[in-house]
């Protein structure tokens, strides 16, 4: 049976994820990010700066509470047990992101953006490790391989998918 959840958006949803202990990730045009449990009970909601559309949630691997978000060219860090602000920003894509992913072990962080790059940020250091150009379009999605921590997938308007090393 079908449930539909109210109440967390008044714009377009345009992303979701969900996190290990069951908690839900929503991100819509407008900037707006809401969070919700197993049973869609709204927990939180964070209007995120600059109103630009939140493109991507992704939840880390081995903390739960720990959410990227990216919207426009930034990518927020946030914790959902506190949806004040975030705790940290990244400003390393150049445009508009469309797909972060996490590796399994929460070391490495890619975003995925409309000139086709690829940015690959250590996430201890708390910078750019690699800029991977592969796409001649949009990079559309990225995803790190399971148990393949330095092991990432991106497929983009260039009719492309390409599995590639992030040390490459």
């Amino acid at each position: 049976m079908a449930v539909k959840w109210t109440d967390g958006h008044s714009s377009s949803i345009l992303c979701l994820n969900v996190n290990k202990e069951g908690l839900i990730a929503s991100g819509a045009e407008a900037g707006e990010l809401a969070i919700w449990n197993e049973e869609g009970i709204l927990l939180g909601q964070i209007q995120l700066q600059k109103a630009d559309d939140v493109t991507c949630v992704a939840f880390s691997p081995t903390c739960p509470s720990r959410l990227y978000t990216s919207h426009g060219e930034t990518i927020s860090l946030l914790d959902v047990r506190c949806l004040k602000g975030p705790i940290e920003c990244f400003h390393v894509n150049e445009e508009e992101i469309n797909c972060l992913s996490v590796n399994d072990t929460d070391s490495v962080l890619a975003a995925a953006d409309d000139s086709g790059a690829i940015k690959v940020i250590d996430l201890e250091n708390k910078k750019v490790s690699r800029s991977l150009r592969r796409h001649s379009n949009i990079c559309s999605s990225v995803a790190f391989r399971p148990q393949r921590p330095q092991s990432l997938v991106s497929c983009g308007l260039d009719m492309k998918v390409i599995c590639m090393g992030v040390d490459e």
